[in-house]
């Protein structure tokens, strides 16, 4: 009985282990990739300076997609922030900008060959702009104008892109949408004037404010390039 016990366990070992060295490896569920925007970098390499205007404003890109179906997730997100000062002895001028672009959307992955792969989604996107000048003439009445102006539009539109694969994990891609946008632009300017009246010396402000509403349609052009990392 100990040696049919013995027997049946055996072989119960053996069916398993012949099944699991002759089984494939698991294939991976989902495929991630995470890029960024290299059109600057390639600008101080390759000294080029393109007639294109590029106005794909996201820095950061990143999808997951299923590996079977090809469907997945994207996202992008882009920030700009610059502060610019100008005097020229008469008028100084100070602008600081501040912008922030992001999206979210799904897509569906195509391979075209083993070197080329493709996409095509839909995105929802929003953006905020926050922008704010100071400009003061000197003279002997003095004016310092402050303007500030906040944008924030919300909106969508159809993407597609083309990735050349350079390793299994290397990528060099780009894209095309065309996003429709439309929000509140909140604009405020306050005007301050030092003035002599009656020998008095006088501080007169005066402030306006705007609230309008932006609609825009944006197409980006495929100038935009990405170093993208699969993983």
């Amino acid at each position: 009985m100990y040696r049919t016990l013995i027997a049946c366990l055996l072989l119960t070992a053996h069916t398993a282990f012949a099944e699991d060295t002759s089984s494939p490896a698991k294939l991976k569920r989902f495929n991630h990739q995470a890029g960024l925007q290299v059109n600057e970098l390639f600008r101080q390499i390759f000294n080029f300076d393109g007639n294109a205007a590029n106005t794909n404003p996201y820095l950061f890109i990143y999808t997951i997609n299923h590996a079977r179906t090809g469907w997945g997730l994207r996202t992008g997100v882009g920030y700009n922030y610059q502060s610019l000062t100008d005097d020229d002895g008469i008028t100084r001028r100070t602008t600081d900008l501040n912008d922030l672009q992001a999206r979210l959307g799904v897509e569906k992955m195509f391979s075209l060959s083993p070197k080329w792969s493709a996409g095509v989604g839909v995105d929802g996107i929003i953006n905020h702009n926050d922008d704010f000048t100071r400009s003061v003439v000197r003279s002997f009445d003095t004016v310092t104008t402050v303007t500030s102006s906040k944008i924030t539009s919300y909106g969508g539109g159809p993407m597609v892109w083309l990735r050349y694969h350079l390793t299994n994990s290397v990528l060099i891609g780009t894209e095309s949408s065309l996003y429709y946008a439309s929000g509140q632009e909140n604009s405020e300017v306050s005007i301050t004037r030092k003035q002599f009246v009656g020998g008095i010396n006088q501080v007169v402000t005066t402030t306006s404010a705007v609230d309008n509403k932006r609609v825009e349609a944006r197409l980006s052009i495929p100038v935009a390039f990405f170093l993208i990392v699969r993983f």
